[in-house]
């Protein structure tokens, strides 16, 4: 129970993460827009990914 506790906070860290980058990743390879050849798109969102879950954390909302 303290466990979870701890992780509902970072809530929007862990959908930045886990589902959001994912989503563009699958999205962007789907159109096929690379960002740099030969690499994974999902190396380039994951850290907008995060970004954007600390600035919605730090901010308590998404927009």
């Amino acid at each position: 129970m303290v466990f979870i506790e701890k992780l509902m906070p970072w809530g929007p860290v862990f959908f930045g993460l886990f589902i959001f980058a994912p989503m563009w990743a699958a999205v962007m390879a789907a159109a096929e827009l690379n960002i740099r050849a030969g690499t994974p798109n999902i190396f380039f969102i994951l850290p907008i990914g995060f970004v954007w879950g600390i600035v919605a954390k730090s901010r308590g909302r998404w927009l």
